[in-house]
């Protein structure tokens, strides 16, 4: 394994020392979300929780993970280490919300280090780069080609389908197979697929049964194929961090 910081400087510094190459956010309200019981955190996968109206932007029932995804452009299985016990728990999800600089809406790309100092600043977030190679699936079409309709997000949903990218659905794909699915199907836009895929990740989600079951109803529902692969992917690890005061 090849561990590469991102800028040389000494370990624990990085968030701090990114965020300030980038804008802050003029002010941010960081929330809990309405409490919920003590328990393991347990949410579907979020590919990019950022919403942009004008200058405001808004993250809702966000965990630090998924913050650390959003900031750094990471994928689920891209962010590990040392999460906090607060971090795993559903008493620790924020809704924020924030005002940009400047008078236009700011694009993801400047968004991004203005997550990355709210973490700094706030979560006192410390994290270190690596490169792994690691056991992956890549998502792709199957030989009879895909079994999906695609949809605008104008269109109602039908009785007993969900909805989403191919991103996505790489994504809960991780989850329920133990290990992580790279979209490389090709598929633009947003698609309609039985809501029976879901069902399948009932129970322990890299179970081997369950990642079986998976692999077998993504082909034969949906017309793709998971084809093992390895991959050197760049990871991002939490060393450690604080959970912010409410404002």
């Amino acid at each position: 394994m090849r561990i590469e910081p991102l800028i040389q400087l000494p370990l624990g510094i990085l968030v701090t020392a990114l965020a300030a190459l980038g804008q802050s956010f003029e002010v941010a309200s960081i929330k809990l979300h309405p409490p919920a019981v003590d328990q393991p955190l347990m949410k579907e996968p979020v590919v990019n929780p950022v919403r942009v109206s004008g200058t405001r932007v808004d993250l809702q029932m966000v965990t630090l993970k998924d913050l650390v995804m959003a900031a750094y452009n990471m994928k689920e299985y891209q962010v590990s280490g040392g999460v906090p016990s607060w971090a795993s728990r559903l008493d620790s999800v924020f809704d924020i919300s924030a005002r940009a600089p400047g008078e236009n809406a700011p694009s993801m790309e400047e968004v991004r280090p203005m997550l990355q100092n709210l973490l700094a600043a706030r979560f006192k977030l410390k994290l270190r780069r690596e490169s792994k190679q690691l056991p992956v699936y890549n998502l792709v079409v199957a030989k009879n080609g895909p079994k999906l309709k695609r949809v605008t997000e104008e269109t109602p949903p039908a009785p007993g389908m969900r909805r989403g990218s191919m991103e996505q659905l790489a994504a809960l794909l991780s989850l329920m197979v133990g290990r992580p699915v790279i979209d490389k199907t090709g598929l633009a836009g947003i698609y309609e697929y039985s809501n029976a895929l879901t069902l399948l990740d009932v129970g322990a989600p890299d179970s081997a049964e369950v990642s079986a079951r998976a692999l077998t109803a993504i082909q034969d529902q949906l017309g793709l194929r998971a084809e093992p692969a390895k991959a050197m992917l760049e990871t991002l690890v939490i060393v450690s961090a604080e959970k912010p005061s409410e404002n």
